[in-house]
């Protein structure tokens, strides 16, 4: 019964544009494989990417922090030139950002979960600027600003399969223009940003989850399907953000066990329901090797390589990941190379309270076999 539906969700359909299928507030880890996340998550991050694996969680799990923050490989020049509130661009300094994509992000989530329940909250912010060449001298401004309350549940079928619901409610400021570039001259893009992007907005939205585990060879198959129905918000200032398209995704991931280290891999194939998109920019790959405290990671997204690696070091986790968003209609057409890095702190506890963490474990602790 629970794989027909899986069947009946995936060949359900919808038109959408073709865009940069860039989603936000994944962590570094999630970067580093590829972009997957769905079917291997645990603890609180089940959260933010998988509800219905709250029904695996023996114990608690406080995430007290999880800070993110991202950029493309050529931000440097954008934030010197543009970010800095004392130093105006110039008719010198705009011919430098002629044919570049720039891209900034900061992240950070927060949340207690419990065995079939949580709740959280969270900050997701990102700017991505595309410089046309001088013929047609503007800059595309894509600009979103977020910050929501999360509470979920997962219900459970049978040991091994179980459901999930979480509700959100966010505000946003966000905005698509095209500006002239001659508008930065005595100027920074910062605060042109700020005089021209004015709508804002609240809503709530509803996502919908699915796990299924095969005990025996460790492998999980993984629903989520975000903003049902697409979440429209309230007027708060302008014209309101635009409506958030669902996201439909499929994901499978396995884990391996051998003397000195583990293995995770991992499937995922997103914004399924988006059929003007070309399928090779839905589709995710990602491996990380667990050797102690270390995490070695790498993947393919969106047809590009990504790695990075990460360190548990008991209460904190620094991990680091290089991808690429393909901002083209399909792969290969206009890859922007981006970096993140992710800092958490995470206090695990038994069912007594006990705090459990143990080094190069933690995300293992809480997840019922």
């Amino acid at each position: 019964m629970p794989l027909k539906i899986i069947f009946l969700i995936l060949n359900l359909t919808s038109i959408s544009r073709a865009d940069s299928l860039f989603t936000p507030n994944l962590n570094a880890r999630a970067r580093a494989m590829g972009g997957t996340s769905i079917a291997y998550t645990r603890g609180a991050d089940a959260l933010f990417y998988n509800a219905a694996a709250l029904a695996r969680i023996e114990g608690y799990s406080l995430k007290i922090a999880d800070a993110n923050v991202g950029a493309s490989k050529n931000s440097k020049r954008l934030i010197d030139q543009g970010f800095s509130s004392s130093s105006s661009l110039t008719a010198a300094d705009l011919q430098g950002l002629y044919g570049e994509t720039y891209f900034a992000e900061a992240s950070a989530q927060s949340g207690m979960v419990f065995p079939f329940f949580g709740f959280g909250a969270y900050s997701s912010n990102y700017t991505s600027e595309i410089f046309n060449n001088p013929v047609f001298p503007t800059f595309n401004v894509d600009f979103q600003s977020e910050y929501g309350y999360l509470i979920a549940g997962a219900l459970p079928i049978t040991e091994n399969v179980s459901f999930g619901l979480t509700g959100r409610h966010m505000k946003r400021w966000s905005g698509k223009k095209d500006i002239l570039v001659t508008d930065l001259i005595g100027t920074t893009d910062r605060n042109v940003i700020e005089a021209r992007f004015q709508d804002k907005g609240t809503g709530e939205a509803l996502d919908v989850s699915f796990l299924a585990t095969l005990p025996d060879k460790n492998l999980n198959f993984a629903v989520v399907w975000k903003d049902i129905g697409n979440t429209a918000y309230r007027i708060d200032t302008g014209n309101g953000p635009e409506r958030q398209d669902d996201n439909l995704s499929f994901g499978v991931s396995k884990i391996s066990k051998y003397s000195f280290f583990d293995m995770t891999y991992a499937f995922e194939y997103d914004h399924i329901r988006q059929a003007n998109e070309n399928i090779s920019k839905k589709l995710h790959l990602g491996a990380e090797m667990s050797i102690g405290p270390l995490d070695l990671r790498a993947g393919l997204s969106q047809g590009n390589l990504t790695y990075g690696a990460g360190v548990d070091l008991w209460l904190i986790n620094i991990e680091a990941a290089a991808y690429s968003d393909e901002l083209g209609t399909s792969v290969g057409q206009a890859r922007n190379d981006r970096y993140q890095a992710s800092v958490s702190i995470t206090l695990d506890f038994d069912q007594a309270f006990k705090l459990k963490n143990q080094m190069g474990k933690k995300r293992r602790l809480l997840q019922r076999r």
